[in-house]
């Protein structure tokens, strides 16, 4: 149902685009009706900063992750059938994340598992696709050639270290295909080697 990771909740695939750090309602389909305050939450797990009830696993230190998350966004901020809804992470690599990173989604409906389709995204980090800050040379007419730096695709292989921009493909929430009530959703990546590059989960209600 919704991203695709919650991360969003992703039942298909994912892209990052680029989105600035300080503008959360970039991209937004919907005029905001809650606060991140008004949000279901979880009385354990720290808080991840940002537009959702997202907040950090509590079966490890968000310190020792890959990836140091300092934002997540709901786009937009309640989520309804019947309309599109992305989720946005923001952050750092704080080291290369080897080849293919993987990432699996799993989510509860009303607290019941949902049937055949848990995990609801389980392959590569890629599959969203990593903006980050990468310098590249531009020709010129004699032949050489800049290096600005700006946004540039960091996949398909893997990660490398820096600023980054997570934000998941629009997930359509088709009217009969998603209900309406409250869902649990948790993502976590990994490297090839076992180490965590992040792990989020929130509760949240989908409203028609």
């Amino acid at each position: 149902m919704v991203l695709e990771i919650l991360t969003l909740l992703c039942a298909a695939g994912s892209f990052v685009t680029a989105a600035p750090s300080q503008d959360p309602g970039n991209g937004r389909q919907l005029p905001i009706t809650l606060s991140s305050s008004e949000f279901a939450t979880s009385n354990h797990g720290q808080k991840v900063p940002g537009e959702s009830p997202a907040y950090f696993c509590t079966d490890s230190d968000p310190a020792d992750n890959i990836f140091n998350v300092t934002r997540l966004d709901f786009l937009p901020t309640n989520p309804r059938v019947g309309f599109y809804q992305k989720v946005r992470l923001i952050g750092h690599f704080i080291s290369p994340t080897g080849d293919v990173p993987w990432m699996t989604v799993n989510a509860t409906y009303l607290d019941k598992d949902l049937p055949g389709n848990n995990p609801f995204f389980w392959g590569p980090l890629c599959d969203i696709d990593v903006l980050q800050e990468i310098s590249v040379p531009i020709p010129d007419s004699e032949g050489g050639g800049e290096t600005p730096t700006d946004l540039h695709r960091s996949c398909p292989k893997g990660i490398r270290e820096g600023y980054a921009v997570l934000t998941s493909w629009p997930i359509p929430l088709f009217p009969g295909l998603v209900p309406t009530g409250r869902f649990h959703a948790k993502a976590e990546a990994i490297t090839q080697d076992g180490r965590r590059i992040f792990c989020v989960e929130g509760t949240f209600e989908v409203t028609d």
